[in-house]
């Protein structure tokens, strides 16, 4: 029998292994990770046991350490992209954000290009995708589609949430107001009165109002502007990309109604029927618009228009319209005109008819919307749909070949609204010779 005080080899050996992973791994080992490690050197420390318990205990330690080991690899933090920004010429630039026209360039072949006069910069990145930021102004992005991507633009409260998609943005800080034409894919627009958020999907036009909290989705009109020239598919050389700095993890900003349901619910995760009763109002901020829809036909549509509050009204109207249901929604509106005249639910359903006619083809309903434009500005010139309504007007008066009227309506847009959405096409009209 081995009476030896000294421990033996494998004894040894195992102590040697606990060593080596404490200064191999040392602060990098999970607290989980760090608990086992100590347990391993507690049993180290033990009694000598049998040599073949011993080599048992041995081969165990060694098969759990190439587990930590392998495990660690495995959750290394992959690289983060790269990107660079480059200006209209195409010319490397140093600054970190982007002031002027120019284009923001990833690794993955993402791109962002960025309309003259507007200011957008990267605020997070990792592997997966970046946080950018729009200041005002306008760009056009387009964000390659792969597994587990993650990219988000912030602009003044909202966030628009991506995976792959192309799509032309604009926020407008004077007036509080997010435009958003989707060309391809789609995306989660979060912010107030969004719910968990709003899905806007390709040839869909969203234009949200901070001010007013008003959100207004609807089919992209054929003459929907589009100033930036399209973004390059191509992906830049990852050798021509400046690492990416070390920006720290960003989550999106949240909202106070980030609470509530997303626009389009699932038939499944609507309230079940033991659920206190909802107003119309709290159902849509809920993004619940079939419950609405759903109560109205069972009250019956004709006393809902002619019995129904102000809210209530402008509530089914609004649901009518993200249901694309048109026609029901064109009747809620002129209801609201009709018996509220002096509401704001009321002054603002001129603007929404606008929306409703230009959505429908034909020189009939592009004049049908020149007149509602012109009422909602009438009755309110500085409404939170002021500058969409004029500039909404100004592109139709060049639709319909009213030059004289068009560049008189660029003009008064310019004074009003310089750094506009429509403010670019606004000077084109303005500096065109006829």
């Amino acid at each position: 029998m081995n009476t030896s005080l000294e421990p033996p080899d494998s004894d040894r050996a195992l102590r040697h292994l606990c060593e080596l992973a404490r200064t191999t791994f040392n602060e990098d080992l999970s607290a989980r990770e760090q608990a086992g490690w100590s347990r391993l050197k507690v049993k180290a420390a033990g009694r000598p046991r049998p040599r073949r318990t011993l080599a048992l205990g041995l081969g165990l330690a060694a098969a759990a350490a190439t587990v930590v080991l392998l495990t660690l690899n495995g959750n290394q933090t992959p690289p983060s992209l790269g990107f660079r920004i480059v200006d209209e010429a195409g010319v490397p630039q140093a600054a970190p954000d982007l002031a002027s026209a120019g284009r923001i360039e990833f690794s993955d072949g993402s791109r962002v290009a960025v309309a003259a006069e507007a200011r957008t910069s990267v605020t997070a990145i990792n592997a997966r995708g970046a946080s950018l930021r729009l200041e005002h102004g306008r760009l056009s992005a387009q964000f390659v589609q792969l597994p587990q991507a993650s990219w988000s633009i912030a602009a003044g409260p909202y966030q628009i949430l991506v995976t792959g998609t192309a799509f032309d943005a604009s926020w407008t800080p004077d007036t509080r107001t997010l435009e958003l034409w989707l060309r391809h894919g789609s995306v989660l627009v979060k912010g107030p009165n969004a719910g968990q958020g709003l899905a806007v999907v390709a040839g869909q036009h969203l234009l949200a109002s901070a001010t007013t909290g008003q959100i207004v989705l609807d089919a992209m009109a054929p003459a929907a502007p589009s100033a930036l020239p399209t973004v390059p598919t191509a992906p830049t050389p990852a050798a021509d990309l400046a690492p990416a700095p070390s920006v720290p993890a960003e989550r999106p900003a949240t909202s106070p109604r980030e609470s509530l349901r997303a626009l389009h619910v699932a038939p499944a995760a609507r309230a079940p029927a033991s659920e206190p009763s909802l107003t119309w109002p709290q159902a849509l901020a809920r993004g619940d618009f079939q419950r609405i829809l759903d109560e109205a036909a069972r009250r019956g549509i004709d006393d809902v228009l002619s019995g129904a509050t102000s809210a209530d009204l402008a509530a089914f109207a609004d649901a009518a319209r993200y249901g694309r249901q048109n026609d029901l929604a064109q009747r809620a509106l002129l209801a609201q005109r009709q018996r509220f005249p002096r509401s704001l639910a009321g002054r603002d359903a001129a603007f929404f008819l606008g929306t409703l006619d230009e959505s429908r083809a034909g020189r009939e309903a592009q004049t049908s919307a020149l007149h509602w434009y012109g009422r909602y500005l009438a009755e309110n010139p500085s409404g939170g749909y002021s500058g969409q309504a004029l500039g909404r007007r100004l592109v139709l008066f060049e639709s319909l070949h009213d030059r004289a009227t068009a560049r008189e309506t660029a003009t008064l847009y310019l004074a009003k609204f310089p750094s506009g959405p429509y403010a670019a096409k606004a000077r084109r009209i303005v500096e065109s010779e006829f």
